[in-house]
């Protein structure tokens, strides 16, 4: 809900929530403001009565037309008035009456008067209704000038607010360009662009310093492999013994894990700075079968047999490179963590890939696999980077990636956000064993 909506919605609450107590308010001081002008009005008349009285005017020339009754009492109240109110149905009129009665006594010539008259008020239902219709046209009038107000104030005051989240909607470290923020008057605003402005410049300062420091850490570490891995190979090629050979031969697959570590960490490091970025779709299910022939030989090695259902006809919105990197580490994953004549099973559909390959249970938690450097004791040759880059690569391109392990095999399946699917033609299931007279098409 939008900041102006919510105000709105609060000062209407406000309203919803003081208007009854006003209204009440309102009313009873209405009610008594009545009753207390019409007591005085009538107290008037009482005492130019008592006056005429006093003065041996005879009262009948006031009393004319005039509700008055004058009574002669014995003793004098404590009370000089007394006023009372009372409801009656009036059978002549046909509706309910409100009478007020106003008594007042008085001492004339040592004798004790009671002069009363009363009139009829307004009922409190009627000043309640009055009320109530006027309550009506000012909550409609009051929501309408508050919903009309807030959105003026979304259009003038919110307008630097809101060009501000669309600049930074679209600010990218990749376009390495400052931002630059539009001008206002708010002063909380000035302040929400400066700390912005500021943020974002140390992002961009900080982003090049690590992209420049990971791209020539990278070269500078591929130079001195490379000229040990070729040393190493001339060493190979003199006259040594046995054991020289031995530990030569174990220096070249350190340098070799080395130059996979640098490769992958260096991918990992482009991944968080997002330098992959997928401009078109891609036929992922010929790039799960172009991986899956790269690696027959490996699979022949292991004797292992394949069961494949691919969709012919499934399209992914990512980069072409990323796509390769992902089904690669997926199946080669399958293939090394797998047994000796195991199985592995690989389902493209619409919606997702899932890989199923038999092999010794995980030694650790499985959703530790996917972290940096984790892995299992099942093979000495892995690095502990290949899931991770799965998982990045996934969160990179808003898919989903889960590990199971039940019933002897390992499962991971990666669920796909977006899917351009053209006509769908799965392939039959087809079990492939790999051995000297096969090969994978």
């Amino acid at each position: 809900m939008k900041l102006v909506d919510k105000l709105t919605l609060w000062l209407v609450g406000v309203v919803f929530l003081v208007t009854p107590i006003s209204m009440v308010i309102s009313y009873r001081s209405i009610r008594d403001n009545i009753r207390s002008a019409e007591i005085t009005r009538l107290q008037d008349v009482n005492n130019k009565v008592a006056e005429q009285l006093k003065a041996g005017i005879p009262p009948h020339k006031y009393l004319l037309d005039r509700p008055i009754a004058i009574k002669q009492i014995s003793a004098m109240p404590a009370q000089n008035t007394k006023a009372s109110t009372y409801r009656f149905y009036n059978t002549e009129l046909k509706r309910d009456e409100c009478r007020l009665d106003v008594v007042s006594y008085y001492k004339i010539n040592n004798l004790i008067y009671s002069v009363s008259t009363y009139n009829y008020v307004t009922r409190g239902e009627l000043i309640i209704q009055g009320m109530m219709r006027a309550l009506v046209w000012k909550m409609i009038l009051i929501i309408g000038l508050v919903a009309i107000s807030g959105r003026l104030i979304s259009r003038y005051v919110l307008s630097p607010f809101q060009k501000t989240l669309e600049i930074i909607q679209a600010f990218s470290l990749r376009q390495k360009e400052k931002i630059t923020l539009p001008l206002t008057s708010t002063t909380e605003f000035k302040q929400l662009n400066f700390f912005l402005k500021k943020m974002t410049d140390i992002a961009l300062e900080d982003y090049s310093r690590v992209k420049e420091f990971s791209e020539n850490a990278s070269h500078e570490v591929q130079t001195p492999l490379a000229v040990i891995r070729s040393k190493l190979e001339l060493l190979s090629e003199t006259s040594i013994s046995e054991n020289q050979a031995v530990l030569i031969d174990d220096m070249q697959n350190a340098v070799e894990k080395l130059v996979r570590i640098n490769r992958s960490l260096l991918l990992l490091t482009k991944l968080d700075n997002f330098e992959f970025e997928a401009s078109e779709s891609i036929r992922f299910c010929l790039i799960t079968k172009e991986v899956l022939a790269s690696f027959e030989n490996w699979i022949q090695m292991k004797n292992l047999c394949i069961t494949t259902n691919i969709n012919n006809k499934v399209s992914l919105q990512i980069h072409s490179v990323l796509a390769e990197i992902l089904v690669t580490n997926l199946i080669s994953n399958a293939i090394r963590y797998n047994i000796d004549n195991g199985n592995i099973d690989v389902t493209l559909t619409s919606n997702s890939l899932i890989i199923k390959n038999t092999g010794l249970p995980p030694e650790i938690e499985p959703e530790l696999l996917f972290r940096r450097f984790k892995k299992s004791n099942q093979s000495a040759d892995s690095i502990g980077l290949g899931l991770s880059i799965v998982k990045q690569i996934c969160t990179v391109n808003n898919f989903k990636v889960s590990y199971t392990f039940a019933n002897g095999l390992h499962i991971l399946q990666v669920n796909f956000a977006k899917v351009r699917e053209v006509i769908e033609e799965p392939e039959e299931n087809v079990e492939i064993v790999f051995n000297e007279n096969t090969a994978l098409a």
